[in-house]
């Protein structure tokens, strides 16, 4: 079960190795399944390695001996068709296995010869994460969007079983929800509409881990897609780190410690994280006031409610899902520019090296004041 706390090189010389050993092994595991069954996709598993290495051995509050602990932290693969990513996870962490009774077994729940068998009838791995065929899964993603989607109704429930039993000094849910997503993910609108509902309820114990890749089956995805996603997500009112290289667990590590920064209070992201290629396209000169604005400001001010504070709306919400409906407020926001887009700085154009977005809703501003007795 990860603390979120990891060895470094000088603590412990060959701290690094060992890490590449892992994230190695992550990788033939994913494209000797794929060869295997002569069908999938092996380059994305070998490309998000390193990310999901370092979210499962640093971040994931996850009991392999108890896989259904209910303040367990939700992993979801939304870009599903990289499901050897998972069972690779499955297998190493040794996961046990549970049965329909919801009894946990001493069995491993994706053994070495299931990954053999992978994408074949009746396999426990099959081509997508299926609910209730593999343990450990905690959604089932074919169709792309729907992880997403589905990730945001667990960051509710999160909410509302926290608004509900934890009681002061005796805490029983605080789990956070990690989803890995991708270019197919961003271009469906039922994940862009659920994104939208997480900004507006400042779910702030989720994270989306954007892999932008920039390519599709049919192509690049210029051909289709060639919105600002991280602009989008800031005016959802989700703070956002671009950026970040998906082979450096270092930067990968930085971004989850300020992921779980940002769910505790409001506070913004600092500039550091924020790569010096891309502060030069998110800074600009605020006119009105003549101070400096940065994308890290943006991403605290784009929330501004529309609504009155206390509105009918946000009152229902307060009562719901446990935070008082005020909101961050800003004024004078001003558009990004045309130029910055993240997935053009310098970092996405090395050849060979895959940029990342983390997209964190914006959490609510202050504890509820009461628990209500009844649902």
């Amino acid at each position: 079960m990860s603390t979120g706390s990891h060895l470094s090189e000088k603590e412990f010389p060959g701290a690094r190795q060992i890490d590449e050993l892992c994230i190695n092994t992550i990788r033939t595991l994913s494209m000797d399944a794929v060869q295997q069954a002569d069908s999938g996709h092996p380059g994305t598993p070998m490309a998000l390695a390193p990310v999901v290495y370092t979210l499962w051995q640093r971040f994931l509050r996850f009991d392999p001996d108890d896989p259904i602990w209910p303040n367990r932290d939700r992993f979801v693969l939304s870009n599903g068709h990289a499901s050897m990513l998972l069972y690779s996870l499955l297998h190493l962490t040794d996961v046990k296995q549970v049965n329909s009774a919801y009894e946990v077994l001493r069995e491993s729940a994706v053994t070495l010869d299931d990954i053999k068998h992978f994408r074949e009838a009746g396999s426990k791995c099959p081509g997508h994460p299926e609910y209730h065929v593999t343990t450990g899964v905690e959604t089932t993603t074919g169709p792309l969007g729907q992880g997403c989607a589905t990730s945001v109704g667990m960051a509710m429930a999160e909410r509302w079983l926290a608004q509900h039993f934890n009681r002061p000094g005796f805490t029983l849910f605080d789990y956070n929800v990690y989803t890995i997503c991708g270019d197919g993910d961003m271009m469906e609108g039922v994940a862009s509409e659920a994104a939208s509902l997480a900004g507006h309820l400042m779910l702030g114990n989720l994270c989306w881990i954007y892999d932008s890749n920039r390519i599709t089956i049919e192509g690049h995805t210029d051909l289709a897609f060639s919105e600002n996603v991280a602009a989008r997500f800031l005016a959802y009112g989700w703070n956002v780190i671009p950026g970040v290289d998906a082979n450096d667990t270092e930067a990968l590590t930085r971004a989850l410690e300020m992921f779980r920064k940002v769910r505790r209070t409001s506070t913004t992201l600092p500039q550091r994280m924020v790569n010096r290629s891309e502060r030069k396209r998110f800074v600009w000169q605020n006119a009105t006031t003549g101070g400096r604005k940065t994308l890290n400001s943006l991403s605290r001010t784009a929330c501004a409610s529309t609504s009155a504070p206390g509105s009918n709306r946000e009152a229902k919400n307060s009562g719901r899902l446990g935070w008082n409906g005020s909101k961050p407020t800003g004024q004078n926001i001003p558009a990004l520019p045309a130029s910055s887009h993240a997935c053009k700085s310098a970092s996405c154009r090395t050849a060979g090296m895959r940029a990342f977005q983390f997209f964190l809703p914006i959490p609510r501003v202050s504890p509820p004041a009461s628990l209500p007795r009844k649902c």
